[in-house]
């Protein structure tokens, strides 16, 4: 779900989400391919889960961090031609689901237990330092600052970027909220 949000905000061509802004930003700043920063990026994020908390990564976490991309490109590849002939109120409707899309992927992936992305990872265990805040605006701040990061190295913010900031966090915190109303399936001990 994630990759098919990052091709929705690519696609709509209204602005990217924060994190592929901060890439923009890494690849103009040192020069080069968007593909190669983002492989820098995710390689640091998962370096430092690694230090922080290595119990988090699991096999969603690899798959994740190399796989998104792919999902991205192929999805793109659907959607940019239809969106590139729709008109701007389609375009942007189709901007808004984006990060309904990323608040019910990363929900359904953190609740399968297979170990987030980097990047998320990293947001809940900011959210783990700050318990005062909830995890909406732990996000926003965190997305945030991939924001002001991406516009001070050279990426190209745009509407679609600030409601990736303002969103994705609370799409996150209300898709887990739903889910954790639903039971699990396994089994619960008897008695006691």
């Amino acid at each position: 779900a994630s990759g098919i949000s990052c091709s929705l905000y690519v696609s709509c061509g209204l602005g990217s989400d924060a994190f592929n802004l901060m890439t923009q930003g890494v690849s103009a700043a040192l020069g080069i391919q968007v593909g190669n920063a983002f492989y820098i990026i995710q390689g640091a994020m998962l370096l430092a889960v690694f230090a922080l908390r290595r119990q988090e990564i699991g096999v969603g976490t690899l798959f994740g961090t190399f796989l998104v991309g792919l999902v991205m490109n192929i999805w793109s590849l659907l959607l940019s031609p239809l969106l590139a002939a729709a008109n701007f109120y389609v375009r942007f409707y189709c901007l808004l689901a984006a990060p309904v899309f990323t608040g019910v992927g990363v929900s359904l992936v953190k609740r399968s237990g297979l170990g987030l992305t980097p990047c998320d990872i990293l947001a809940l265990l900011l959210h783990d330092r700050l318990r005062g805040l909830q995890f909406r605006t732990v996000r926003i701040l965190y997305d945030g600052a991939m924001f002001l990061a991406g516009t001070l190295l050279g990426g190209s913010a745009g509407i679609g970027t600030v409601l990736s900031v303002l969103l994705t966090g609370p799409c996150i915190q209300a898709a887990s909220s739903l889910l954790d109303r639903i039971p699990d399936g396994r089994a619960q001990p008897q008695g006691s």
